[in-house]
């Protein structure tokens, strides 16, 4: 007797499950994903995606329409339903035929109508969720000689409607939550707006290229730019890719765990606010960003404040706003969870996120990024090596070790050998100052080369001691303060003193905290060094500031000290060195008053040796 393959004990109930669980943000991706595929089939010249308003009783739909292999009803019947495709093979790692019907009628219940032509004959089924039946229907319609079906003719229609029938399409309409749902306007919930160019900037932040020949073409209606209000004249949308060529310097360096970066300067286009790619790509709203690469797509997606916030961990702290970085993993390590949300790792299905790699993105940094990150920090910056200087010496104190070697998820599995076992695995080994990713042969290697040499023990003098290298002492981080509320609010740190970066060793410092406002009020009062008001004032609010930053800085190195406290938990760790615990220790600014005094009249000392000079 063969086995028996399992079935479905109750269909409906997973069914529902599977629609209303799915995730609706990936909606835009799965429709234009099925129109890109359908129209990459069409001959060479004739390839084209249009994104288009279509009215309905008097209310916008969003409508996704394109060129290719159309269906005959046979096929559209088939085509609707769930895990199955027309004209393409399925596979966990290709467009499985899942996505879009599911994320599709878990945000447009009313229904999704699709239309095809093929053969110069249009036929039409509604996909939606049925109350009666409770679950997800093809909505049988009453034709005028008084019989229904669920898949019917409208081939006449498409005619009236002025629909070309000299070649095969298909169109799909999303038909949202009920009949008054503008599905343009609010594409992902009923009283959710999004703005106008919505659709176009989720396709343009998905998709890193197109298919060869496709053209995307998106109405005025639905993109930036004139034609507010407007429809029937279209826009064509390009990628990133597409416009490299009028952007600021782009480059790829290959790391050798197999993971690539493309760092890429968009800087903000002459007299104006926009990019430069937005300006080349007037379909949608382009600004920079970080992200993940699986096959041509991209993941883990941070844009404007939230990529701002991370930025530092991958080694920038300025210059977010011109600076695109683009993390490719080889195909072999990741693959996508079943609503193509996010990537897993292959090995135990566990997240991949694009701060995994952040070290990578600091290492393989090439000069000319650096540059740019130098000419994008505030002009004008204090000099505070005096006070690194005087953290180093409190975590040499307190004999604080760096960072250990420890595993990461950014040492990818190994592609699997043909016997299915895996081949060495790539370990990330952190130094004190760099981070190197060297192979499991290497390491055993290393080890075996230790084993098999001989070695003579060699004594140090009495009384020598271990030099600071070879200790492996943890360096102060680099303190960075922050005066322009845009900056203060991108990084998350309105109404905090601090943010520490553990990764990059970066500590920013806002210097708009209310302490260091109350700290310099009272400093300028009791200040008579200086002849101007305004003069003490602007003495008085930078040495508030440094004072915050000591508070803080000691603060972070006493955090960090409690590494060497077995007590003390990696989580209990990042707790004391969060925003919050930071701003206790910045309030209590009475006890830096002496010490801002002193360096205020140092200050003033050297500033009327130079007007004398």
């Amino acid at each position: 007797m063969q086995s028996e393959p399992l079935g479905i004990g109750d269909r409906k109930f997973l069914i529902n499950r599977l629609i209303q669980q799915a995730p609706i943000h990936t909606l835009v991706r799965e429709f234009f994903k099925n129109a890109e595929e359908n129209a990459h089939l069409a001959p060479e010249g004739q390839r084209r995606i249009e994104i288009y308003p279509t009215e309905i009783d008097g209310t916008r739909k969003l409508t996704f329409w394109n060129t290719g292999v159309g269906m005959d009803e046979l096929e559209l019947r088939t085509a609707t339903d769930l895990s199955s495709s027309v004209n393409k093979s399925m596979s966990l790692d290709g467009n499985f035929g899942i996505g879009a019907k599911v994320s599709g009628l878990a945000a447009s219940p009313e229904g999704i109508r699709y239309r095809s032509c093929k053969n110069g004959r249009v036929h039409e089924v509604v996909i939606g969720y049925d109350e009666e039946q409770s679950t997800y229907v093809r909505f049988a319609a009453q034709l005028p000689d008084g019989t229904s079906d669920v898949v019917y003719d409208v081939t006449g229609v498409s005619q009236e409607e002025e629909h070309s029938l000299d070649h095969d399409w298909t169109e799909v309409v999303l038909l949202g939550q009920g009949p008054g749902h503008d599905t343009v306007a609010e594409p992902i919930g009923q009283g959710v707006p999004v703005e106008r160019s919505f659709i176009a900037t989720s396709i343009y932040r998905r998709f890193v290229d197109f298919l060869p020949g496709v053209r995307v073409l998106v109405d005025v209606a639905m993109t930036k730019g004139g034609g507010k209000g407007e429809t029937g004249r279209f826009r064509q949308l390009k990628t990133l890719n597409d416009v490299l060529d009028r952007l600021g310097q782009s480059e790829l360096v290959s790391h050798e765990s197999g993971v690539s970066v493309t760092y890429v300067h968009d800087p903000r286009y002459e007299a104006s606010s926009h990019s430069t790619s937005a300006r080349a790509n007037p379909a949608t709203g382009s600004t920079t960003f970080c992200a993940l690469i699986y096959k041509s797509e991209r993941y883990d997606f941070k844009t404007q404040k939230s990529w701002s916030s991370v930025a530092p961990t991958f080694g920038i702290p300025f210059g977010s706003k011109v600076l695109t970085i683009e993390i490719e993993i080889p195909e072999y390590a990741v693959m996508p969870s079943q609503y193509r949300d996010k990537l897993l790792w292959r090995t135990d299905r566990s997240d991949v996120t694009a701060d995994q790699f952040a070290h990578i993105v600091r290492e393989l940094m090439p000069d000319w990024v650096k540059e740019v990150i130098r000419q994008e920090s505030p002009d004008g910056a204090d000099d505070l090596s005096d006070l690194q200087a005087d953290l180093q010496k409190l975590l040499d104190e307190l004999r604080v070790p760096t960072l250990v070697s420890k595993p990461s998820r950014a040492g990818l599995p190994a592609r699997l050998s043909n016997e299915g076992t895996p081949d060495s695995e790539t370990t990330p080994i952190e130094s004190e100052d760099e981070e190197q990713v060297r192979t499991g042969e290497d390491i055993a290697e290393r080890r075996t080369e230790v084993r098999a040499t001989k070695s003579r023990v060699r004594l140090a003098p009495q009384g020598a001691v271990a030099s600071k290298l070879s200790r492996g002492l943890e360096r102060a981080p680099e303190i960075k303060i922050l005066n322009d509320p845009d900056e203060v609010a991108e990084k998350g740190m309105k109404g905090r003193a601090g943010k520490f970066y553990k990764d990059s060793q970066t500590l920013f410092i806002n210097g708009l905290y209310p302490a260091a406002e109350k700290m310099a009020a009272e400093l300028a009062d009791d200040f008579d060094g200086v002849d101007e008001p305004e003069e003490a004032r602007d003495i008085a609010l930078k040495a508030s500031r440094r004072t915050l930053a000591l508070r803080v800085g000691k603060a972070t190195c006493f955090a960090l000290a409690k590494k060497n406290v077995d007590d003390w938990s990696p989580e209990d760790l990042d707790r004391a060195t969060s925003p919050e615990s930071l701003s206790l220790a910045a309030d209590d600014f009475r006890q830096s008053i002496p010490q801002a005094k002193r360096w205020m009249r140092e200050q003033a000392r050297i500033d009327a040796a130079m007007v004398m000079a």
